[in-house]
């Protein structure tokens, strides 16, 4: 199989030693109220330990989005305990899911969740997943700083300026389903326990050629599928 630089996932788990043997150099992890699919101390630790980086994003449903400023604001305090019981250093950015098609009508409540995020978090920690029009919208108005861009929902289009690209999907990692991710810039949100990008010794040119070195062509979703392809 080919291997990638990044990947996410969600209740499945490749181990350390598959995610070293496919040079994997991030992960992107859930934070959640579905316990079984997030990420935890533990885990964040031993990522750590190997020299992962690792990257957070939050999910309940796919469209909570919808559901406006307050949902938002309770979405990421829930994040940020999560996320700090984790060890993720002061400072980092939560990712909030879009995981459908949202069309420009549903913008106005979509920022409306991201104002609510930056209400508890700070609007530099806000981050957005999703295809490529909210992630188009949201940075572009100033209602998230952030961006991880799926190619689904997306025409074969990249948003300028997204961090993070999730660029192919349905793959197998050690008998866990993943997707691959890539970074289009030295600091996409990630951290290790007690570690950031700023300042880290790490070679982090590692980090910044993996938006070019990865070419898979971008695939087709299946009707009623979503980006993250929850599993």
């Amino acid at each position: 199989m080919s291997t990638a630089e990044g990947l996410d996932y969600a209740f499945g788990r490749p181990t350390l030693a598959a995610l070293k043997a496919a040079g994997v150099k991030f992960v992107c992890r859930y934070l959640s109220h579905s316990p079984s699919k997030n990420l935890t101390a533990s885990k964040a630790r031993q990522l750590s330990d190997a020299g992962i980086w690792i990257v957070v994003v939050w999910e309940t449903t796919a469209q909570r989005a919808l559901d406006g400023a307050a949902a938002g604001a309770g979405d990421a305090a829930d994040a940020q305990a999560q996320a700090q019981a984790c060890g993720m250093p002061a400072g980092r950015p939560v990712y909030f899911a879009v995981d459908w098609d949202a069309s420009s009508g549903q913008q106005s409540a979509i920022n409306a969740y991201l104002d609510g995020a930056a209400s508890v978090l700070g609007r530099d920690r806000v981050g957005i997943y999703g295809g490529y029009g909210p992630v188009s919208r949201a940075p572009s108005s100033g209602h998230a700083t952030w961006a991880w861009q799926t190619y689904a929902w997306s025409g074969g289009q990249w948003a300028k300026g997204a961090q993070l690209q999730q660029y192919s999907n349905g793959h197998t990692l050690g008998g866990v389903g993943c997707d691959y991710d890539r970074a289009t810039t030295s600091d996409f949100g990630q951290w290790r326990i007690g570690v950031t990008p700023a300042g880290e010794g790490d070679d982090m040119a590692q980090v910044t050629s993996v938006g070019a070195e990865k070419t898979a062509a971008p695939q087709t979703i299946p009707a009623g599928g979503d980006g993250h392809a929850l599993r």
